[in-house]
C-alpha cells in the first residue's frame, strides 16, 4: 500500500485562529510522512511549519470561482478527505455518485448539533445535506458522539480528541497578581456567555475580568452598554488574539471562566489547564477537558457559577492546586499523543476496516 492521499478542507493560513485550522496544522504535522501524504488549502500566507515538507502540498485558494476550484480538487486521487466544512463545494462533492467520487468523506464531529442557533436557510441546507451524506464520522467526545447518533441514527466511529501543545502552553514560574484575574476567551456572541462574566464582574468586583475575542453579530456593543450601564470598572474588552498573545494572556491570569453551554472540548480549556489555571465550565457537554473538583468546577446553573468562582477568587492555594492537576491532565491531550490516535483511525479509515 502506498501513502494515504488526504486532503483537509480548512485552510491552514498563518493568521487563521480558527480552532479548525489550528487543530488540522497540529494533526498534519505529527502524521507520519513515510505513510501519509497531505494536501491543505490557504488563502494568503499558509503556516510557516508546512512550508517545504515533502509530505504536503499547499493549493492556494483562488480569489474567483473557489467552489469550482475546490470542487475539482475533491474529485482528484485522494483516499479520504478529511475534516468536512458546510460549503457548496462538499455539498456538490457528496452528490457526485461512486465511483466517481473516489474519496472517503470524513466529517469530524466537535459540537452538539443544537449548536447551530438560527441558521439561514442556505445554511440549513448545506448543513443537513453534508452531515446527512458523508461516509465516516468521527466525534470529539462520546457525548458529542452519542447526541449525533440520537439525532440522526449515524454511528460515529472513532472518538477523536483535540489537543494542545503543552511545550508551549506552560505556566509561568509564579502567579502574583494581588486581586486574581478571571479570564474569558472566545468569540463574542450570546451563545458563548460572556454575558455571563458581566454578571461575575458585578457580583465579585475586588478581581479583574478579562474578555478576549472577535466580536459578532453586534454582541460586543451590546457588552460595552452593558458594562457602561452597570459602572463596570474591573472588566475589560481586548479584542482577538494572536495564540501567542492568548499564551501571555493566560499566563496572568488565575481563573479561566467559560459559560458557554454548548461546546465539545473547548480548546481555550485546553490551553489554559495547560498554563495553570483551574476552568469553571458547564456540564452541559461533558467535557473531559475539566475534572469537576480536581482542575475546577464543572456546573450546572449560573448560581452554582457563582459559587465555584466565589470558591476560587477567595482562596489562592484552592487556585494553585487545582492549577496544578489541571497542567497534569494536560498530559493526556498533549498533541503527540492525540495526533497518534489520529494517524491510526486515519489509517483504518483509508484502508477500508
Amino acid at each position: 500500500m502506498g501513502k494515504l492521499r488526504v486532503l483537509f478542507m480548512p485552510d491552514v493560513d498563518r493568521d487563521n485562529t480558527n480552532a479548525q485550522s489550528l487543530n488540522v496544522r497540529e494533526i498534519v504535522l505529527r502524521l507520519d510522512p513515510e505513510k501519509f501524504h497531505c494536501t491543505l488549502w490557504y488563502e494568503r500566507e499558509p503556516e510557516p511549519r508546512l512550508r517545504n515538507l515533502s509530505s504536503v502540498r499547499l493549493l492556494q485558494l483562488p480569489s474567483r470561482r473557489k467552489t469550482l476550484r475546490i470542487l475539482r480538487e475533491m474529485l482528484g486521487a485522494y483516499d479520504i478527505v478529511g475534516y468536512m466544512d458546510y460549503s457548496p463545494a462538499s455539498y456538490l462533492f457528496l452528490l457526485v455518485p461512486r465511483p466517481v467520487r473516489r474519496a472517503k468523506a470524513v466529517m469530524h464531529l466537535e459540537a452538539p448539533t443544537s449548536q447551530l442557533t438560527n441558521p439561514s436557510p442556505q445554511l440549513r441546507r448545506l448543513y443537513e445535506g453534508i452531515r446527512s451524506r458523508c461516509d465516516v464520522y468521527t466525534g470529539i467526545t462520546k457525548f458529542v458522539a452519542d447526541e449525533f447518533y440520537g439525532v440522526t441514527k449515524k454511528k460515529v466511529s472513532y472518538i477523536l480528541p483535540v489537543g494542545v501543545d503543552t511545550s508551549l502552553f506552560r505556566p509561568p514560574a509564579e502567579r502574583t497578581n494581588v486581586a486574581p484575574v478571571v479570564l474569558f476567551a472566545g468569540t463574542l456572541i450570546e451563545r458563548k456567555g460572556p454575558q455571563y462574566v458581566l454578571d461575575a464582574a458585578a457580583q465579585f468586583p475586588d478581581a479583574t475580568f478579562r474578555l478576549v475575542g472577535t466580536g459578532r453579530e453586534g454582541f460586543e456593543e451590546v457588552l460595552r452598554q452593558k458594562i457602561a450601564q452597570s459602572s463596570l470598572k474591573n472588566v475589560t474588552l481586548e479584542g482577538p488574539s494572536t495564540q501567542a498573545r492568548m499564551l501571555e494572556i493566560m499566563r496572568q491570569s488565575d481563573i479561566f471562566l467559560l459559560p458557554s453551554r454548548l461546546e465539545g472540548i473547548p480548546k481555550v480549556t485546553l490551553e489554559a489547564a495547560a498554563t495553570g489555571l483551574p476552568c469553571v465550565v458547564f456540564r452541559d457537554y461533558q467535557t473531559p477537558s475539566v475534572i469537576d473538583g480536581v482542575t475546577g468546577f464543572q456546573v450546572a446553573t449560573a448560581e452554582e457559577m457563582m459559587q465555584a468562582l466565589a470558591k476560587l477568587i477567595a482562596d489562592r492555594s484552592l487556585r494553585q492546586r487545582m492549577g496544578e492537576a489541571a497542567r497534569k491532565h494536560m498530559a493526556d491531550f498533549d498533541w503527540d499523543p492525540v495526533g497518534r490516535q489520529w494517524e491510526k483511525a486515519s489509517l483504518e479509515i483509508g484502508s477500508g476496516r
